[in-house]
C-alpha cells in the first residue's frame, strides 16, 4: 500500500469514528431531555456526555457493530433528506 492509501484509510476511519461520538453525544441529549420531561430530579453531567461520546465512537470503529451502523446511518440519511422533521425527535432516530 502506497502512503496515500493509508492516509485515505486513517481518514476514513477517524472520520467514522467521530462520527459515533457525535451519535453518542447525542444520544446522551435525546434521554436527558426524555428525562427532564417525565418530572424526574436530573442533572446534566459533562462527564456522562464525554463518556457516551467515546461509547459511541468504540461502537463505530468496532467491525462487528459495523453491520448495525451503516442501515441506521442510511435510515438517518433518508429521514433528513425527505425532511422528516417528526422523525428526528423519535426515539428510533436518536438511539445509537
Amino acid at each position: 500500500m502506497t502512503k496515500f492509501h493509508i492516509s485515505r484509510t486513517i481518514v476514513a476511519l477517524s472520520s467514522w469514528g467521530l462520527l459515533g461520538f457525535y451519535r453518542g453525544i447525542n444520544h446522551y441529549d435525546y434521554h436527558y431531555e426524555k428525562s427532564k420531561s417525565m418530572d424526574r430530579q436530573v442533572h446534566y453531567l459533562y462527564s456522562t456526555k464525554i463518556s457516551y461520546g467515546f461509547i459511541g465512537f468504540f461502537f463505530y470503529l468496532n467491525p462487528i457493530f459495523v453491520f448495525a451502523a451503516v442501515p441506521k446511518e442510511i435510515y438517518r440519511l433518508e429521514v433528513n433528506l425527505r425532511g422528516l422533521e417528526s422523525e428526528k425527535k423519535s426515539e428510533k432516530y436518536n438511539e445509537i
